[in-house]
């Protein structure tokens, strides 16, 4: 029986879950995937972490106060998607439109693949790596209110998970191009940025 060497966190849960079950078919391997809640820092508010997380549907709970003042928050991303900023597909969602819905994602082990690297600006991934998924690059949105937080390479046709709708909690949006020091002939301004997920 072979051990899963890798671990990496993708926003994704159809085309993963998809592969994993194949592979274990194919391979007979064991392999484990986590499907959970993208989650990430209130939007509008400073302090906290600057990443997006995945978090599990089943949470294990240790100590804890109830009310505490000093505290880091987190909360779930929901797309921030209208007809004028929506480049992803709803062919995953059932007919529900993905503005203002909370996003999931998971977390997937893959056998002997020691390096998934998100390479973004790509629809295809270099030849001899395989395909994890592909889609668009989403962050915060850019302004000067808002804080930083990581670049996500999230599926391009996502799915809508449990939870509440419209909490503007911690939010996503697409990301563009913006040319000047990146040349305009290769970066043209205002395209929406692809990215691919790939592994070896």
């Amino acid at each position: 029986m072979y051990h899963c060497s890798f671990t990496f966190v993708c926003m994704s849960t159809q085309e993963i879950q998809y592969k994993l079950i194949y592979e274990l078919v194919q391979r007979k391997t064991e392999c484990f995937m986590l499907t959970g809640y993208a989650a990430g820092p209130y939007h509008n508010t400073g302090g906290g972490g600057s990443n997006f997380l995945c978090l599990p549907q089943d949470p294990d709970w240790d100590n804890f106060k109830n009310k505490s003042r000093y505290v880091g928050h987190i909360a779930g991303v929901e797309y921030e998607l209208v007809d004028s900023n929506n480049v992803f597909s709803t062919s995953n969602t059932g007919g529900i439109p993905l503005y203002n819905n909370p996003g999931p994602c998971a977390v997937c082990y893959l056998d002997h693949r020691l390096t998934v690297l998100m390479i973004p600006a790509k629809t295809r991934c270099p030849d001899g790596w395989n395909k994890e998924y592909g889609g668009y690059l989403v962050s915060e949105h850019s302004s000067r209110s808002r804080k930083r937080s990581t670049y996500v390479c999230w599926d391009r046709a996502p799915e809508v998970a449990d939870g509440g709708t419209a909490q503007n909690q911690a939010v996503i949006y697409p990301v563009k191009a913006v040319c000047g020091s990146l040349p305009c002939s290769a970066y043209v301004n205002g395209r929406d940025l692809t990215c691919m997920v790939c592994s070896k």
